[in-house]
């Protein structure tokens, strides 16, 4: 584990991977202890370079948390940042990209998204896995109507078109939507791209967590599940430990091999 400036001690792990059908991985992703900020990014846009808009949504969010902005207008910067980027050919016309971040202390989770990648909650003692993310997308909008069930949306034809995404040119301003809750001990935080919750349902990954393997048995777990299951889509996520969570019952390392998930943008 590693101890921070401000005593916490987080443990967490982050895995990426293209799955079995993409070459290109346009995921992107960042941790950062000492912030207590973690990102998932999500590109769209294949050979239009969802690679490059995830990892400048990701540098840009960074840049403007160590600036202490609120997620809400780190976000909304970060969409302007990849517009601009598309219009310089630096990255190409039409690239996007959805976001998931949260900022933690040793009390309290805040998150904040846009699109589909999605944010949970895990725990141990009730053994239930809680959504505390609400996807941008037309199914959910259809589900929130009462016009399909939860079921039907998962085999629904347009199932992967979503509302909103950073690098959307129809729209000037985000709809950012944000969640707060306090930790818990035995609690897991999980962000994920949709590469993940496309092939594992909720009860898929709940019985994964049940098994109460650690976090990196878990992660390896989850990939592999993913994987096993199709891996049409790149599949990124985090799992974060509570920091209520006893330091004799978590895995004496921090299990990731890097705190930035793409080369593009490192911090000077």
């Amino acid at each position: 584990m590693t101890e921070t400036a401000s005593s916490i001690q987080w443990a967490y792990v982050a895995k990426t991977d293209s799955g079995r059908v993409r070459e290109l991985n346009e995921d992107s992703y960042f941790c950062d202890e000492e912030m207590g900020l973690w990102i998932i990014a999500d590109g769209m846009g294949g050979h239009s370079c969802g690679e490059v808009a995830s990892a400048i949504a990701v540098r840009s969010i960074y840049d403007s948390c160590q600036k202490q902005v609120p997620a809400d207008e780190a976000i909304q910067k970060a969409h302007e940042d990849v517009l601009a980027a598309s219009k310089k050919v630096q990255g190409a016309d039409g690239m996007g990209t959805t976001v998931v971040m949260a900022q933690c202390d040793e009390q309290s989770i805040s998150v904040a998204w846009v699109g589909d990648s999605r944010a949970y909650l895990w725990n141990r003692r009730t053994k239930k896995l809680l959504q505390i993310s609400q996807d941008h997308s037309l199914v959910e909008r259809l589900i929130s109507a009462g016009l399909i069930s939860a079921a039907e949306a998962k085999n629904h034809p347009q199932r992967h078109l979503i509302t909103q995404c950073l690098g959307s040119k129809e729209l000037a301003q985000l709809n950012v939507d944000q969640a707060n809750h306090f930790w818990e001990p035995d609690q897991v935080l999980l962000l994920c791209s949709d590469g993940l919750t496309e092939e594992l349902s909720d009860s898929d990954m709940q019985q994964i967590f049940a098994s109460d393997m650690g976090l990196e048995a878990t992660s390896e777990r989850l990939m592999d599940q993913a994987l096993n299951h199709g891996g049409q889509d790149n599949i990124t996520f985090i799992l974060l430990e509570s920091p209520l969570n006893k330091p004799e019952g978590l895995m004496k390392a921090v299990y990731t091999a890097k705190k930035w998930g793409r080369k593009l943008f490192r911090p000077k």
